[in-house]
């Protein structure tokens, strides 16, 4: 079998996510460009690139040199430690047969030194046939859902699953985030860790993990496999399409989000890349998929009966005072406008009458009788209004 080709794809690894240049380079063929694609959340940023015959010759010399036809189908080394605070890097090539079939190569197939060789020398190779001074054109795409299904990549077990709320409003705190996690527990099967959290602007976070039974994690992973889920996080909307925005409110706002692990160790190294389903996708078709799963991580919640209450917004903090940092006359609840009248409120000057000559004094926090308010500090109720009796 003759190569006519080849796929590259360097990978820079993060701490929970990739970030992929993937080149195509024929070999043979009336359009001999190589078609470099960096893909991303917001759009696929495309570049066309002349491929002189001396450039092919070249990717065919290092093929020869290394012998990478032998590779195929050996059984990769494990790859290098990874290292979560550093940039970690990978790459991936693929042998296009004149017979249809392809090969994956890792560069981990002939052992550490032969291997880290070969990486070095086709990584030189690509990014040099892919300079400024090869470019054709560049454009930017937006892959729709049906387009990403179509997009393969190599990826280990589903090992997590997350949803996340998020909603933000005008209010003081009152910003909010829950995250609901199921994961696996190393050295148990069919046991996952369901953790929830919750964040409500500058306070402290508040949450709760229990381990459960669940065959939470195979059920996603046969979902992923048949739907591709992975190349989900590709898919965009064109930002010249114009969005009706006459009937979004202006002071609220709320998005949300599913996520899923995968533990690509044995692949690039990288025990934890995340990949991410939004309400693009969401809108685009995958809607049901989404559902499907986010139900079930809710069942896990459930059955592990996780109650977390976030804290109470207080925009005194409990304790009549308001928060560090603070300026004076600045909202700290409520709408702006009844922020400020709050505030107001406690810097007028006392309208009541003056104690009785021996009746004890008041100082401190005090509650309101009138609305039940507790822990006040002005002269006026910041809730209702009512005067300090």
């Amino acid at each position: 079998m003759a190569v006519t080709g080849i796929n590259y794809r360097f990978i820079i690894i993060g701490a929970t996510t990739d970030h992929t240049i993937e080149g195509e380079i024929p070999f043979e063929g009336d359009d001999l460009v190589i078609t470099s694609l960096t893909r991303g959340s917001y759009e696929t940023k495309v570049k066309k690139c002349r491929l002189t015959p001396d450039m092919i010759d070249s990717f065919k010399d290092l093929i020869s040199k290394y012998n990478l036809t032998e590779w195929a189908g050996r059984t990769p080394s494990a790859p290098e430690p990874f290292d979560p605070e550093r940039t970690n890097i990978a790459a991936l090539l693929t042998l296009r047969y004149d017979d249809g079939t392809d090969s994956l190569i890792t560069f981990r197939e002939a052992g550490k030194e032969t291997g880290k060789e070969a990486f070095d020398a086709f990584r030189t190779l690509f990014f040099k046939s892919t300079g400024d001074d090869s470019v054709i054109s560049e454009e930017c795409l937006y892959p729709s859902l049906k387009e990403c299904r179509g997009i393969r990549e190599e990826h280990g077990p589903v090992t997590a699953v997350e949803t996340c709320f998020f909603e933000m409003g005008m209010m003081y705190n009152s910003n909010k985030t829950v995250y609901q996690t199921v994961e696996k527990v190393k050295g148990k099967d069919n046991t996952v860790l369901v953790t929830v959290r919750k964040k409500a602007g500058d306070l402290p976070e508040v949450s709760d993990s229990r381990e459960i039974e669940s065959d939470i994690l195979s059920r996603v992973q046969e979902i992923s496999d048949k739907e591709n889920l992975p190349a989900w996080e590709y898919v965009c909307k064109d930002p010249s399409i114009p969005v009706d925005r006459s009937m979004m409110p202006l002071d609220y706002s709320s998005s949300s989000s599913l996520s899923i692990y995968y533990d690509d160790s044995l692949i690039t190294g990288a025990p934890r890349i995340k990949r991410t389903i939004g309400e693009t996708a969401r809108s685009m078709g995958g809607a049901a998929v989404d559902k499907e799963i986010s139900e079930m991580i809710c069942k896990c919640v459930e059955e592990a009966d996780i109650h977390v209450e976030a804290p109470t917004v207080n925009p005194f903090n409990g304790i009549g005072s308001i928060p560090a940092g603070s300026a004076p006359g600045t909202p700290l609840n409520g709408f702006m406008g009844m922020g400020m009248l709050n505030l107001n409120l406690q810097n007028t000057p006392a309208s009541t009458p003056a104690p009785e000559p021996g009746a004890p004094v008041q100082t401190g926090p005090w509650d309101c009788a009138s609305c039940g308010q507790k822990g006040i500090t002005g002269k006026f109720c910041h809730n209702c209004g009512a005067p300090r009796s």
